[in-house]
């Protein structure tokens, strides 16, 4: 019913071949990243970044992240790998781990 009332008042132009809303696909695109974090070449977690996040952001992020924290906490790192939207990979100084005790 409501179709035919719209159909009369618009000339004979019918309300489904319109084109209502027309999606802009910049706005479709996430911007954001779900980054894996490995340290010592184990994932011990992820953090959500922005795509053109930098290293530095990236390791400031996963080191106020509660679970990553405990593993990065009072070490020194060795090397930061950073691959830009794909992984943040973390080297610890083998001196200050205590591999266990005697």
């Amino acid at each position: 019913m409501s179709g035919r009332l719209y159909n009369k008042s618009l000339n004979n132009h019918h309300i489904w071949n319109m084109l209502l809303f027309q999606a802009n696909p910049t706005y479709l695109k996430d911007s954001t990243v779900v980054l894996p974090v490995q340290i010592n070449g184990k994932t011990r977690g992820t953090i959500e970044v922005e795509e053109t996040c930098t290293e530095e952001e990236a390791f400031v992020l996963a080191s106020r992240d509660e679970k990553l924290s405990k593993y990065l906490h009072g070490q020194s790192v060795k090397k930061r790998i950073y691959v830009p939207g794909k992984i943040l990979n973390v080297v610890l100084d083998r001196k200050n781990i205590q591999v266990g005790v005697q």
